[in-house]
């Protein structure tokens, strides 16, 4: 018998919380920056046309690492899968993150790994492992902006108390807790995490992380001439970032609060009017990275679906 977790319900509330939070947000952005906004015209004349390229390809190799991170995360509780398997999963369910609410992606993941013969249960956990594993390297990437910006210490100095927070959420005895609970449910065995389990998908998040900083530092290269300074920043601005964004579980995808201190983190070294527009193109990047990969495996994963329909259907 297959392990199977509740379902996790949508909330409507929060849906419009999220719509709520996205307006404010945009609204806030676009009255801070509305004298800066010739300023930020120029600057994007600076950014030649082939820097938005490669930084669309960085994104992607990122994001092509991060379903590794999901895939071996699914492998560390004992439900294997190929790599091509995890992306026709991985990729059609991570747009959900874009809409108002945070469960959009998890429920997708179950769906689509039980095609795939996984069970919903352990895809969820996955997820969630996923997460965590996020969120620590996140912390110690983001610790590269604290070295390299000291001013900016006072301002982001708490996210080193996320680090024990965060290795209590990864350590193998609390996910076995959790894997129990939802094996609970069916009666069936729960799989038994190692921390050996975890060190596959921790090591796939450096390419991931160094492939975000490279798209942030090709685009802001033409600001500045510090070459070291800029990479420490636009990695480690990127990674505290994203922690901020999931932190702001409002934003969808972190729509907003990214941003924020991405602009914070880039104006010293690029001026607000680049650090903005910088931010935006990255934003604008990881979105058509992210669609653009949905599309691709979905359609792919939509094929097989038809092909194997037709194939039960022929041997009737």
């Amino acid at each position: 018998m297959t392990s199977e977790a509740a379902t996790p319900k949508p909330s409507r509330r929060a849906d419009v919380l999220a719509l709520v939070f996205v307006v404010v947000a945009v609204g806030v952005a676009v009255w801070a920056l509305r004298d800066d906004f010739p300023s930020m015209l120029d600057a994007l004349g600076e950014i030649a046309w082939w820097r938005p390229v490669v930084a669309f390809a960085a994104i992607v190799l990122g994001l092509m690492a991060t379903a590794e991170v999901w895939k071996h995360c699914l492998g560390a509780l004992g439900s294997p899968v190929s790599s091509r398997a995890a992306r026709e999963i991985f990729f059609p369910a991570q747009v959900g993150k874009y809409l108002p609410g945070s469960v959009w992606p998890f429920l997708a993941q179950m769906k689509f790994a039980r095609e795939r013969g996984v069970p919903g249960g352990m895809a969820l956990l996955a997820g969630s492992v996923f997460l965590v594993i996020h969120t620590v390297t996140s912390v110690i990437v983001g610790a590269l902006l604290l070295v390299s910006q000291p001013s900016l210490v006072d301002r982001f100095g708490w996210a080193g108390l996320c680090i024990p927070l965060a290795l209590v959420g990864l350590h193998p005895k609390v996910i076995n807790f959790l894997a129990r609970k939802l094996a609970k449910r069916s009666g069936s065995e729960p799989p038994v995490l190692r921390w050996s389990g975890l060190l596959k998908p921790l090591l796939w998040m450096l390419p991931a992380w160094l492939g975000y900083g490279a798209a942030g530092y090709v685009l802001a290269a033409p600001f500045t001439d510090s070459v070291l300074q800029l990479a420490l920043v636009c990695t480690g601005a990127f990674a505290l970032g994203w922690l901020v964004g999931l932190l702001v579980f409002l934003a969808p995808a972190g729509v907003g609060a990214r941003e924020a201190v991405l602009i914070l983190a880039l104006t010293p070294l690029l001026g607000a009017p680049a650090a903005a527009t910088v931010s935006l193109m990255l934003r604008v990047g990881h979105t058509l990275a992210d669609l653009v990969l949905a599309l691709r495996y979905g359609l792919i994963r939509a094929r097989q679906n038809q092909a194997a329909k037709a194939g039960q259907a022929a041997g009737v």
